[in-house]
């Protein structure tokens, strides 16, 4: 699923466009195949499109389940350079402009360099390939390890359209993409990218709810984890506005209202909001260091 900034439209994927992306081949490579970089892989390996892929990583034993999967292993990230058209850079961010380097002579205008690597902004990505290609800069979160990330996409000066749609498209296959100005990025990773955690957080709570209740600790997470993929669909594939949703469970005088007001009396909504500008007031300290 695509969202483009502003207007925030969806771009479903036809019968057509299912079928075009079939026929349609990139080669795709991947430096650094840890935790995000191998769930890239591993997705898009998994997914329709018809893509030669190709990973590099210190560690080999992260590459032999993506070898499994089709990815072409190569022995180091200049080789990758050659080989892909699409270079993800998926490194620590205190190890990103030494890679980068080291890779700059294979790069030029036809390859385009994507990058995860937390905190490194596009002048810098450009100033570390010598302005060789275009660059773009992903900010991922933790649920594309699971094939359900939302991924924020900033496109450097010089990406084709050829490019931004094929870059789109298979970031679209991991889960939802959305177009956003390099200067919202610290506010998307304040929200989204650290939004995991104030949900498993929020996850965490109900399950010792369940169990200070008698219920079992396993079939607790269980029923909490149901709960939230339940809750989200609904949320997602409707238009009813969320307070709307919440006073659907409420019965007069039952139970749930019983518990909404505790909610409502401790604050939660705002202790949300806060949480969310601690997090972008963070993110745009580190980014003065």
């Amino acid at each position: 699923m695509i969202f483009r900034e502003g207007a925030f439209r969806i771009f479903p994927l036809t019968a057509a466009t299912a079928a075009m992306e079939k026929t349609m081949s990139m080669s795709i490579g991947c430096v650094g195949c840890g935790n995000m970089g191998g769930a890239i892989l591993a997705g898009l390996a998994a997914s329709s499109l018809d893509c030669a892929l190709y990973g590099h990583t210190r560690t080999a034993a992260r590459m032999a389940p993506l070898e499994a999967a089709g990815v072409t292993r190569l022995d180091s990230a200049r080789e990758l350079a050659r080989q892909a058209r699409y270079v993800v850079l998926a490194v620590k961010p205190y190890q990103a402009e030494a890679v980068l380097a080291g890779m700059a002579p294979e790069l030029g205008p036809d390859k385009v360099l994507i990058s995860v690597a937390a905190g490194i902004s596009i002048a810098r990505l450009q100033a570390a390939v010598q302005g060789r290609c275009p660059v773009v800069r992903c900010m991922p979160n933790t649920p594309a390890l699971v094939g359900k990330g939302v991924f924020a996409l900033c496109f450097g000066e010089g990406v084709t359209e050829q490019g931004r749609a094929d870059i789109l498209r298979f970031f679209a296959e991991l889960g939802v993409c959305l177009e956003l100005p390099e200067a919202r990025f610290t506010a998307f990773s304040a929200l989204i990218g650290a939004g995991p955690a104030y949900v498993f957080g929020m996850m965490q709570g109900l399950v010792q709810a369940g169990v200070t209740l008698g219920l079992g600790r396993r079939e607790c997470r269980d029923m909490v984890a149901a709960l939230f993929e339940g809750s989200a669909v609904m949320a997602a594939r409707s238009e009813t506005p969320l307070m709307e949703l919440r006073d659907q469970v409420c019965s007069p005088g039952g139970l749930t209202i019983a518990g909404v007001n505790v909610l409502d009396r401790a604050g939660l909504a705002g202790l949300l909001v806060d949480a969310v500008l601690a997090a972008d007031r963070r993110g745009r300290e580190m980014e003065d260091e």
